[in-house]
């Protein structure tokens, strides 16, 4: 599971695309989110705390955290930016990504990884 995490976290590393902060201001992924599970699995309370958040400028800031000689940590602070490719589908290191998002709008899965997040 933390290879899954560190590849998904090295994807939004390399995300690109528009910083025109209109375009984006109304996407439903805007907002902050935290880590719930990976492949169906949920994740340990301190991989919780890991969170993206999607900004309205195109930017994110993702913050990961594990266990680390038997405490939480962050691992890493990432600046990077996303596009909305339409259809669901945002671009992630000049990939595309189908991402789910639940009826009510609380929480999105990145369909590849099966990874889910939970707005905050």
């Amino acid at each position: 599971m933390k290879k899954t995490l560190f590849i998904f976290v090295i994807i939004l590393a390399l995300v690109s695309c528009s910083n025109d902060e209109n375009e984006n201001s109304n996407d439903e992924i805007v907002g902050k989110w935290s880590l719930f599970s990976v492949s169906k699995k949920e994740v340990t309370d301190c991989e919780k705390k890991t969170t993206i958040d999607f900004r309205s400028n195109g930017v994110t800031i993702t913050e990961t955290f594990q266990v680390l000689n038997s405490e939480c940590s962050r691992t890493s602070l990432i600046e990077n930016t996303w596009k909305n490719e339409g259809d669901n589908k945002y671009s992630f290191n000049n990939q595309q990504s189908s991402i789910e998002f639940d009826a009510d709008g609380s929480s999105f899965r990145i369909v590849n990884g099966d990874i889910v997040y939970k707005k905050i």
